[in-house]
């Protein structure tokens, strides 16, 4: 009898500790949206790591040495496109040559670029060239597609139908995650677009274009932008232009990011009276965004809080 309890004892001590239990299919993203939207589907079956700290340009980010190792066992990558994350193609190198060819290079199965995945219903059509060039790190447009809320339906089908390759035993489940999350999200869009009507008619500068999609969805008028390029200091003439735009139009709201330079949205506010209202551009930029619809949250509330207030 006590031979009996020792044995169930030790079975479950091992399942406790996951020797036993079903391994989870590790993925690996770029950035922490596409982390946040691989876990909805993949919920507890999944082990999800992203690459680009919160707070960090993807265009800008600097693989480190840990991050091999990060994607050391990784069944299924997931990138923004390679004119966002063009470092990736380079680190997926080095990891081959150090842990093996595992089916998550470019044109592997594993390998699942996002920006294809909205390319068909891509409103301003330019993600699908940016998954095969690097106009972003050059200056071109930058497509912050995620910014679209609307973008996560195909994302995710994207990473349900990858993760039902890899563990087909399990495709209802994925399935049945990523159809629970859309139900949230469209009802949260109803309750985002509903709340931001108040805003349509509002005038308003941003200090890059990476907000043309969030603006898009939600019909806000993005008058004009600061920069021509991601995190580029803008002109001496364009602040200019853009001062005697502002006191022209009565503009009253600057959409700043939490990753970009404060200084050349505060001057604008000082020298026109204009209110600096700051949005989440990813998933952890600014406290409670901690997930994808927690960011969208976050960034209307404080639209519509920097309203009020002015």
């Amino acid at each position: 009898m006590r031979q009996q309890w020792l044995v169930a004892a030790v079975f479950y001590a091992a399942l406790a500790s996951g020797s036993l239990a079903q391994e989870r299919v590790r993925i690996v993203a770029t950035t922490g949206d596409l982390r946040s939207l691989a876990k909805v589907v993949g919920a507890e079956r999944v082990a999800v790591s992203s690459l680009v700290p919160a707070g960090e340009s993807p265009e800008e980010y600097q693989p480190r040495l840990q991050d091999v190792g990060i994607l050391k066992g990784a069944v299924i990558v997931v990138r923004a496109g390679s004119g966002i994350d063009p470092w990736f193609d380079k680190l997926l190198t080095r990891s081959a040559a150090k842990n093996g060819r595992s089916g998550i290079e470019r044109g592997e199965p594993g390998h699942l670029d996002a920006s294809l995945a909205v390319a068909p219903n891509d409103p301003l059509a330019v993600s699908a060239g940016f998954a095969r060039t690097r106009r972003a790190s050059r200056g071109g447009p930058n497509p912050h597609y995620w910014l679209d809320p609307k973008s996560a339906e195909a994302i995710t089908a994207m990473i349900a139908e990858a993760l039902t390759r890899s563990d087909p035993g399990n495709a209802t489940y994925y399935e049945a995650n990523r159809r629970d999350f859309l139900a949230r999200l469209n009802a949260k869009m109803n309750e985002w677009q509903s709340r931001l009507i108040a805003l349509r008619d509002e005038p308003m500068i941003a200090f890059h274009d990476d907000w043309r999609y969030f603006a898009g969805r939600f019909r806000l008028n993005i008058v004009d932008y600061m920069a021509a390029r991601d995190r580029a200091p803008p002109r001496r003439a364009k602040m200019a232009e853009l001062i005697k735009l502002i006191r022209e139009r009565g503009i009253k709201l600057i959409v700043a990011e939490a990753r970009q330079p404060e200084r050349h949205a505060n001057r604008l506010a000082q020298q026109t009276g204009a209110k600096v209202v700051l949005l989440a551009g990813s998933v952890g930029d600014l406290p409670h965004t901690d997930d994808y619809i927690a960011m969208f949250d976050a960034n209307v509330n404080a639209l519509l809080a920097a309203r009020t207030a002015r």
